[in-house]
């Protein structure tokens, strides 16, 4: 396989780099030498500004100096001061025998005797040179330059002008940046051209290894562009020639391939193809979901590792050995909708010569269907359980009362009186069993209408109050005075909250307590219903909206119950986009609440 670096070392890169090192070494070199003239002069520059400052002060101040002392010179010090402000630089008075006189930054009275300072030994000896060292009083690095003050071949005084260093070094700092700066443009620009130069000189032979290297990663795409005739143009044509040939395969084998995932992404089913080792080669989006898994991310990992289901694996593992079919069930139930059953069918792959190349695993998840399946099986049940009862306690009553021609009358009437019992209850167990046919038949074009939820639990807390009182049940409202407006089938709504109530108070047992709560919350309407009854336990809480569930059977049916009032509640509460939860410890009571959306 041709590598880039083939060509690069020899041409542009080798060019490039001898190019490079030559510029920055020119330029480092320069750079150096100019740094070091520049901060030469600027310190040269910085003395000569010293010394004009010092034969500036001596010439103003050697009038002075014979008649003056520290508390004679207050006017003085008061122009030094301003003068060092407008020098920007520090100025001191010293006399002969070193005492400070003025200076433009302390105080002259709480500054020590300054004759044994190296400046003014050098001005005393008339050796006119910059010093530099720490300032005690102002506690900084500082430059001075000091000047004798002479009258009449006598030194009365000294004059000392001083900088501090900072300003010095932050010059040349200045200037150092402006310089390296100015290198560094330099530099880039000579570099640019190089570039240019060499890239110009070697791009020919680059693109033919560039063109090389992307044939050899798979990028048939790629064509060389060349108008030269000799032996590189000869190259150049045979290689757009291989990249066209090899780019027409790999685009009939891809358009193969994306149809055959197009196909896998677009059926129901999880799909899983595994090799001879069992890792992952490809996994479609309902497989990955069915396992919380990342299709993309899954690839090449062992299925093991991956799928921590013994069912799959086994039968993957029996598929490849058998060479054959191989067909399971998974299937985990815990008696609620999300009850899982997927069937498993896998398919042991070989090649040509019969050797293993892996399994393709189908998973087709049939929850819902065996959901469906196991409500309809109970229904027909539970509906003919509850059909036969009524029916067979009323054809026995009848027969009784047929063949008993000499029966007491007040026999009869007992009868009779069951007989109508029970036809009442066959008859509320049909009107229920056709209220949840129409709830969950869908039904098109319906129109809901306001309904005041306030009105409608009034109207089923007075059709319940004698009851109560038969009942010896306290019962308890919280209703707000306005109107809680809501948009539903007004019909439906009664049924629903007439049903809650009713549950409450037909569960509760003598002086017992059921309260009914009406509140807005947000954008809902919520309903509470609280009892003290029978309360109900956690075991049963996730089924008691099932059709004909009941959590005590017998009690239930004694009570006049068809096992079908929470089913209905559930079912108009869904049509209406409400929720509906339960609250519930065994013999505690139970709370309901219900969340309807405002109109």
């Amino acid at each position: 396989m041709l590598k880039s670096s083939l060509f690069k070392p020899s041409l542009l890169r080798r060019l490039f780099v001898g190019y490079v090192v030559l510029i920055l070494s020119l330029t480092i070199i320069v750079s150096v030498l100019i740094s070091r003239q520049t901060t030469e002069n600027t310190l040269q520059e910085t003395h000569h500004s010293l010394f004009i400052r010092a034969q500036f002060l001596a010439e103003l101040s050697k009038y002075l100096l014979p008649f003056s002392d520290q508390t004679s010179l207050i006017p003085l010090n008061q122009t030094i001061v301003e003068l060092g402000k407008k020098t920007q630089s520090r100025l001191t008075l010293i006399s002969e025998n070193g005492t400070v006189l003025a200076d433009s930054q302390k105080s002259p009275l709480s500054m020590n005797n300054h004759a044994n300072r190296p400046e003014i030994i050098a001005a005393r000896q008339q050796h006119i040179v910059p010093t530099t060292r720490f300032s005690h009083t102002l506690h900084k690095d500082m430059v001075y330059l000091a000047l004798p003050v002479m009258t009449e071949q006598k030194i009365q005084g000294f004059v000392r002008v001083s900088l501090p260093l900072t300003i010095i070094d932050k010059k040349l700092t200045q200037l150092r940046l402006a310089l390296a700066f100015s290198a560094f443009i330099s530099a880039l620009v000579a570099l640019i051209l190089g570039y240019y130069f060499a890239k110009r000189f070697s791009a020919p032979l680059i693109k033919i290894t560039a063109v090389a290297e992307a044939i050899s990663k798979g990028d048939y795409s790629k064509r060389i562009i060349t108008h030269q005739k000799d032996e590189i143009g000869l190259l150049a044509d045979a290689f757009n020639l291989m990249a066209q040939n090899s780019e027409q395969r790999l685009n009939e084998i891809e358009t193969d391939r994306n149809r055959l995932a197009m196909i896998f992404m677009g059926m129901v089913e999880g799909v899983i193809y595994v090799n001879e080792h069992l890792q992952i080669i490809h996994m479609n989006q309902v497989a990955a979901e069915m396992f919380n898994l990342s299709a993309s991310s899954s690839i090449k990992q062992p299925l093991t590792d991956q799928i921590k289901v013994p069912e799959i694996v086994s039968a993957v593992q029996d598929a490849i050995a058998q060479q054959g079919v191989v067909k399971a069930q998974l299937h985990h139930d815990d008696h609620t909708k999300n009850d899982e059953v997927i069937d498993i069918y896998v398919a042991a792959l070989s090649n040509d010569l019969g050797e293993s190349v892996g399994a393709v695993v189908v998973l087709n998840d049939i929850s819902e269907l065996a959901y469906l399946e196991r409500v309809r099986r109970d229904f027909v049940a539970n509906a003919s359980h509850e059909l036969k009862t009524p029916i067979t306690v009323i054809l026995g009553l009848a027969e009784t009362i047929l063949d008993y021609k000499d029966m007491p009358e007040n026999m009869r009437t007992r009868f009779m009186g069951d007989i109508q019992t029970q036809t009442l209850r066959l008859s509320s167990l049909v009107t229920d069993l056709m209220s949840i046919s129409r709830l969950e038949t869908t039904q098109n074009g319906i129109v809901f209408e306001t309904v005041d939820l306030t009105a409608s639990v009034k109207n089923a807390l007075t059709n319940v109050s004698n009851i109560c009182r038969e009942k010896k049940i306290t019962l308890s409202n919280k209703l707000p005075n306005g109107k809680v407006l809501i948009n539903g089938d007004k019909q439906e709504i009664n049924q629903l909250i007439d049903n809650l109530i009713g549950n409450a108070i037909k569960y509760t047992p003598s002086l017992g307590h059921v309260s009914v709560a009406l509140q807005v919350l947000g954008e809902q309407a919520q309903i509470i219903v609280k009892d003290t009854g029978i309360g109900i336990s956690l075991s049963h809480q996730q089924r008691i909206f099932e059709r004909f569930y009941r959590v005590d059977k017998a009690r239930s049916r004694d009570l006049g119950g068809t096992g079908l009032g929470l089913s209905i509640v559930k079912n108009i509460v869904e049509k209406h986009n409400g929720t509906i939860s339960v609250s519930s410890l065994e013999d505690h009571g139970s709370t309901f609440t219900l969340l309807l959306p405002l109109s």
